[in-house]
């Protein structure tokens, strides 16, 4: 009670001595802060809060706090767009590492071992063969060497061919990795998402009806087909380039 006494005491000498409201406001605060720390109420408000009590509904506050992008304008839309990319692209990441990848191991273990029951020396005297003429040159061996060895060891196959015809070879190659991993994926396990972007869209639009269920199946055929003559295509061309240019600095592939 003295202390109550004292406070009002000096709130009131602030006010006769000419220190003006915001002294008087600045005592009655003070005492406030003095009386809520000792636990003791003041006359006419609400009991003060625990300290425990006042630290629990500040974490209760900052738990619950939202910033609202609309308060920094398309400074903050930016930063929710950009950050919002990375999140997406972390659930995608996560689907593949549940789902696409131990079938890709898998995959890539089974085709190995196909490839050792074979045997390597009858898979390369069949590449030769198959390196004897343009269609199979660059149709046949870029797929079924992209198919056995996969991206990158897929290219050693050239070795089977003439100097002449190893350009084109590694050009219709390198050129199948992407189109063969709508099929089979283990081919190139390493570019998958390349694939893997466009699947994931059409899934989703194939779950809410837009296209028609297994329509991602037909489209994985067709960029297939698609991919095998594009490599034919650019084995033919770069063949022909690869001539030219030989020819044109004197050289004698």
């Amino acid at each position: 009670m003295a202390l109550m006494m004292a406070i009002a005491h000096g709130a009131d000498w602030a006010t006769l001595h000419g220190v003006g409201d915001l002294g008087a406001h600045a005592a009655r605060g003070a005492g406030r802060l003095i009386l809520a720390a000792t636990d003791v109420g003041v006359p006419g408000e609400p009991a003060p809060v625990s300290a425990a009590d006042a630290l629990t509904k500040y974490q209760n506050e900052v738990k619950n706090l939202k910033p609202n992008a609309d308060q920094l304008g398309w400074l903050g839309t930016i930063g929710t767009h950009f950050i919002g990319m990375f999140q997406k692209g972390g659930e995608v990441f996560v689907g593949f590492v549940t789902g696409i990848i131990p079938t890709l191991v898998v995959l890539m273990t089974a085709f190995y071992a196909l490839t050792g029951m074979v045997g390597e020396e009858r898979v390369h005297g069949f590449a030769q063969l198959m390196g004897r003429t343009a269609l199979t040159r660059y149709t046949v061996l870029p797929v079924l060497s992209v198919f056995f060895l996969t991206n990158p060891m897929a290219y050693t196959f050239g070795t089977f061919l003439e100097e002449k015809h190893k350009p084109a070879f590694y050009d219709s190659a390198v050129s199948f990795v992407h189109p063969i991993l709508g099929l089979f994926p283990h081919a190139n396990a390493g570019e998958y998402f390349v694939w893997g972007g466009v699947l994931v869209a059409l899934l989703d639009l194939e779950k809410r009806g837009v296209i028609p269920d297994g329509y991602h199946v037909k489209l994985a055929i067709w960029y297939f087909i698609v991919g095998l003559i594009v490599i034919f295509l650019k084995g033919i061309v770069t063949e022909r380039v690869t001539a030219f240019m030989a020819r044109r600095q004197g050289v004698e592939l």
